[in-house]
């Protein structure tokens, strides 16, 4: 069971401290973008709209993680992912320019997507355009899991996170080939997947898995249901017998529940004002990933996590995290810890 293994950070940290290197962290992207903002003045539908401003970002999921574990103040953090196109190389570009990082990457034939998001000057208002999935070919998604396993096999990489969504038949079972590839070689693996790649998921388990109500309730078969507590509750239960060290489920900015080696918390976000919230799913990632590689006790993690989140929904640039924010924030998570099995 999982309460009875051994805290898995302590040994990470003594490893790269043995070796003299500060901990790898590799942030695995399967469906990237170029994340493009355009803000425009106030309008009506059937209008032409001239645009005041255009902001660009690499987005998908992992990439945001890396972005924040970087402002984290983590020095080797490489994301990984696929890119084609000369959308791809205007992200490859971002992402070494802008964002200081060293990408891993994976050239594909099918260009990059792109999404277009039209911000109305002077308010919240914000509607989000994706292009179609790009189609990856078996090669190409075994070629970029070989580059993970090479970088694995430096000795060098302490931690693997696996983030976003699956974009091709060919990419639904590779988060779980490479979750088999991390657990050999004792390195950890932290999961916010949903859909197809979730489901691929067997054998072998990742150390940390996150999700977040909606993705919880298309993986129990209640697409257009809401989870009860004790349909999460149970997930969390089914996680932890998979050997899952920390699980949780996300609501926003609601209360939510996660079960720690065995202890369920529930965990209620400070009440804020939000700017722009996508992106606070992969910063509650990042802040797991800080955490745990510092050896946080339960609580002070999900404070951690929690802060990392909510200082993301605060600035309007995905992952965009100001770490003096973070204490303040910290100090108005609620964490409640709640028997074995709440519900007896």
């Amino acid at each position: 069971m999982v309460g009875d293994g051994p805290d898995l950070a302590p040994t990470f940290m003594c490893r790269a401290i043995a070796r003299g290197q500060s901990a790898m962290i590799l942030c695995v992207t399967l469906n990237p973008c170029l994340d493009k903002s355009l803000t425009v003045p106030p309008w009506s539908h059937g209008e032409t709209v001239r645009g005041l401003a255009v902001h660009e970002v690499v987005g998908g999921k992992g990439n945001n993680v890396a972005r924040a574990l970087s402002r984290l103040g983590r020095p080797d953090v490489r994301p990984v992912t696929f890119l084609g196109g000369a959308v791809g190389r205007r992200c490859q570009e971002l992402l070494l320019r802008d964002d200081r990082l060293d990408p891993l990457i994976t050239p594909v034939e099918a260009s990059t997507r792109e999404i277009l998001t039209v911000r109305t000057e002077g308010t919240a208002d914000q509607t989000a355009f994706f292009d179609p999935n790009p189609a990856i070919t078996s090669e190409e998604a075994d070629s970029l899991a070989r580059s993970v396993e090479e970088a694995m096999a430096s000795g060098t990489v302490q931690a693997l996170t696996l983030s976003g969504s699956s974009p091709s038949p060919s990419t639904h079972g590779l988060y779980s080939d490479l979750i088999c590839l991390a657990r050999a070689r004792k390195i950890a693996v932290f999961l916010d997947t949903y859909g197809p790649a979730l489901d691929a998921i067997w054998g072998f388990w990742p150390d940390v898995i996150q999700l977040n109500l909606r993705e919880a309730a298309m993986h129990l078969g209640l697409p257009k249901g809401h989870p009860s507590e004790t349909d999460v509750l149970d997930l969390l239960d089914r996680w932890s017998r998979h050997g899952v060290s920390v699980a949780v489920v996300t609501d926003g900015p609601n209360r939510f529940l996660a079960r720690i080696r065995g202890t369920t918390y529930r965990v209620r976000p400070p009440a804020i004002e939000p700017v722009n919230p996508i992106g606070s799913g992969d910063c509650f990632l990042a802040g797991l990933v800080d955490g745990t590689l510092k050896g946080l006790e339960p609580e002070p993690l999900l404070r951690l996590a929690v802060s990392c989140a909510v200082a993301n929904a605060l600035v309007w640039d995905a992952a965009d995290l100001h770490p003096e924010a973070l204490g303040e924030i910290e100090a108005r998570v609620g964490v409640e810890i709640l028997n074995r099995d709440p519900r007896g």
